[in-house]
């Protein structure tokens, strides 16, 4: 019973939030919660049945020994990126995240080991913690940045927002943003060709023009004509990207939908930056070659709980004074 109640009560919060807005991350939290507590009531309610004992196996064995292959995936995929694109710290974000499963498991058969005293134990009990906390929220973006993907989204609309991505030899669309122009034109088809495309993306040191100038350029190779076509060639980032193209929008128009697109693993961060800006928007996303894909939800993932640094910073200060307060309690004066 007590597992119908919490499936309940955070299926409710989820569906509240999600209602009033889509574009925040507690969202991810309650989705999780709700998921796991509607299994938890399913196996509890067949207790003694198949049914009960794959769901169990599942949620606490299978699900946490996931992250031993899929490591190894980091792992592999880190190497990967940086033998295709060259050596730079987000390609190696894939490879500390692996090591970091590893040095996570390790604490943990220290904890559970006799091995260790207590003052060390507790710092183990932290990492260990940190370790869960790190899993979870990660779980949960994964989870609710795809569920956010696939929800319909109105594609009729005034404006498209293409966000740009570095360029090849300092002028050629890459792969990864023709993949974004590509997504763009088919809203564009979708909205019945009357959107007006908005490229956006500044030039960088070693660029020869903006990424909106080229973005521009292959769109109208593709047959996109270009009274169809707005560049905004002063952004350097994602929240830029929004801000200035809600400026270009702001000023041709009192009132009007948008969409943005984006590469899938980026669709749910640049939604939270448009609700930042007050931007009445959503995203849309392109496929990723698989090998880009783990460095970059990472980067995804940092970016997001940059965004909520307080939690991690009270729950561990919730856990030191726990501590504490357990030593004063058995201390024997």
């Amino acid at each position: 019973m007590l597992f119908w109640i919490l499936f309940l009560l955070f299926g409710g919060l989820f569906l509240a939030s999600f209602l009033k807005e889509r574009r925040q991350f507690r969202n991810a939290v309650y989705l999780t919660l709700t998921v796991f507590f509607l299994l938890t009531a399913v196996a509890d309610a067949t207790t003694g049945s198949a049914v009960s004992a794959l769901i169990l196996i599942f949620l606490f064995v299978l699900l946490p020994l996931s992250i031993v292959p899929i490591s190894f995936v980091f792992l592999a995929e880190g190497v990967t990126s940086i033998r295709k694109e060259g050596f730079a710290v987000a390609h190696v974000l894939s490879i500390a995240f692996g090591v970091g499963v590893w040095l996570f498991l390790l604490a943990a058969r220290y904890l559970f080991s006799n091995a260790i005293n207590n003052p060390v134990r507790e710092l183990f009990a932290l990492v260990v913690l940190a370790g869960v906390y790190v899993f979870f929220t990660f779980a949960a973006l994964l989870l609710y940045s795809t569920f956010y993907q696939i929800v319909p989204k109105k594609r009729d609309c005034d404006f498209i927002i293409i966000h740009g991505a570095g360029l090849l030899e300092g002028r050629r669309v890459s792969p990864l943003l023709a993949g974004r122009l590509d997504k763009g034109m088919q809203v564009y088809e979708l909205s019945g060709r009357k959107a007006k495309i908005i490229v956006s993306g500044g030039q960088g040191g070693d660029e020869q023009v903006s990424e909106a100038q080229a973005m521009q350029d292959y769109l109208l190779q593709h047959g996109i004509p270009q009274e169809s076509i707005l560049l905004e060639e002063r952004s350097k980032n994602t929240l830029e990207n929004l801000q200035f193209s809600k400026k270009i929008m702001d000023s041709l128009l009192p009132a009007y939908s948008c969409i943005f697109v984006t590469n899938d693993y980026h669709v749910f961060r640049a939604g939270t930056y448009a609700r930042r800006i007050g931007l009445n928007a959503e995203g849309v996303g392109c496929k990723t070659a698989f090998y880009y894909w783990p460095n970059a939800f990472i980067r995804e993932y940092i970016a997001i709980m940059l965004q909520y640094k307080k939690a991690p910073v009270f729950l561990a200060v919730l856990w030191v004074l726990g501590v504490i307060l357990w030593e004063l309690a058995t201390y024997n004066f």
